[in-house]
């Protein structure tokens, strides 16, 4: 028996790889992979381009800035800007997630932070509706769909043209057969998706560790599901028309609608209008400082700072302390804001992780979007680092800025680097 059941499953697999639509199926898909996978390099390399110049560029201004105000440490502190970065993790290629909307170079000075925090550049909103088209994509997206192409009608048809009765006529478990038929099926997905993460692990470097197991592993069981829920619909014997939109509509509301309702939902009852009062906070609190009485107004920044008490702050003229204290006042200010404000993102990536539990494929695509670091915390964490480095650098300058309006050259050995977190 299990000598003809053999048989049967290589005639089947013989059938299959010989159907110019499975065929057409498997090759697309292949195409897309692989342009997806240079595509994310691509994108990930101009990013680490970018980022490598940062140092360079932070070199030749930092030494131009001193040549042009060696003897004005008002100028330079004004000009000068300070440069970050958030540099790509190992599987980011593979799945590239919030990084083509969050900014990954920022560029500061010792101005007041909030204000420089959320600076971006201009994209095609285009781009940004339909995504990037990264490995990722095509295993959460694109892979139901193949899916579905092969086995909506593998036993409707047959049972349409006459041919079931004729499979059901010989000794074998109709069950068994139907088994056979999936089981085929799906080890050529399975293979498909091997050979792509194979191509992935070698174009893009990835690392043959606990990460790629579970990025594969959680592959294989969203396939599976996609193959049980085929499966299910194929037992209830409907016809192919009705088995074709009856699972199209299936991916679409579990793929499409209903990630984007469970964004719509997360963004009306998780609303962050701190994302604007931050910054008008911040503004108004270091402009309406100017009408009050110096002492009076940096009485927040002594608190903070109590070692600048005893130097001398000119009611009537300019003064790089006051200046600069006002700065850090307006901050201050707009931090409750600021505070709640990570809090509700840091909320808000909770809350879609919990629906992840609910929606397959939003499950996927924030795991592999956590083991990338491209998510919402991962950008989250990286502002938190930039908001250190703004208080390393001010403080490094304060002494200077109260004592005078210099700054000798041995002191530059001090000067804080920015620390990825």
């Amino acid at each position: 028996m299990n000598t003809a059941f053999f048989k049967l499953f290589a005639t089947e697999y013989k059938n299959f790889a010989r159907n110019p639509i499975s065929i057409l199926g498997f090759a697309v898909i292949f195409i897309i992979g692989i342009y997806a996978i240079f595509h994310g390099k691509n994108t990930v390399s101009q990013q680490e381009e970018t980022i490598e110049k940062i140092a360079e560029i932070q070199k030749l201004e930092l030494s131009k800035n001193k040549r042009l105000f060696s003897d004005n440490l008002s100028y330079f502190t004004y000009y000068q800007f300070y440069y970050t970065q958030n540099d790509p993790g190992t599987w980011a290629a593979f799945s590239l997630g919030q990084r083509d909307v969050n900014n990954y170079s920022l560029k500061l000075r010792i101005l007041a932070l909030e204000g420089q925090l959320y600076d971006t550049e201009l994209t095609n909103p285009m781009t940004l509706l339909s995504g990037n088209l990264d490995l990722s994509f095509l295993f959460v997206v694109l892979i139901p769909l193949l899916i579905i192409a092969l086995c909506f009608n593998l036993i409707s048809s047959e049972r349409e043209s006459g041919v079931w009765a004729v499979v059901a006529s010989q000794p074998y478990s109709l069950s068994r057969i139907i088994f056979l038929k999936f089981s085929v099926r799906f080890l050529a997905v399975l293979g498909l998706s091997v050979l792509l993460l194979t191509a992935a692990l070698w174009l893009l470097g990835l690392p043959f560790d606990s990460d790629f197991g579970l990025v594969f592993l959680l592959i294989v069981g969203y396939e599976l599901f996609w193959f049980a829920l085929v499966y299910v619909l194929t037992l209830l014997k409907k016809n192919s028309n009705y088995n074709a939109v009856t699972l199209l509509g299936i991916w679409l509301f579990l793929v499409v609608l209903l990630p984007a309702l469970g964004n719509v939902l997360v963004n009306r009852f998780i609303p962050i209008p701190e994302a604007f009062s931050t910054t008008v906070t911040q503004r108004e609190a270091y402009h309406e400082k100017w009408d009050m009485p110096r002492r009076e107004a940096m009485e927040p920044f002594y608190g903070a700072y109590p070692q600048y008490r005893s130097y001398s702050i000119p009611e009537d003229a300019y003064s790089n302390g006051w200046y600069y204290a006002m700065q850090y006042v307006a901050d201050q200010e707009a931090g409750k804001d600021s505070k709640l404000l990570f809090e509700k993102l840091e909320n808000r990536q909770e809350v879609s992780r919990k629906l992840g539990y609910f929606i397959p494929s939003l499950l996927l695509q924030n795991t592999f979007n956590r083991i990338a670091e491209t998510d919402l915390e991962d950008h989250l964490n990286y502002l938190e680092a930039v908001k250190n480095y703004h208080k390393a650098i001010s403080e490094f300058f304060y002494p200077h800025l109260f004592k005078g309006n210099s700054i000798d050259e041995k002191d530059w050995d001090d000067f804080p680097e920015f620390d990825t977190y």
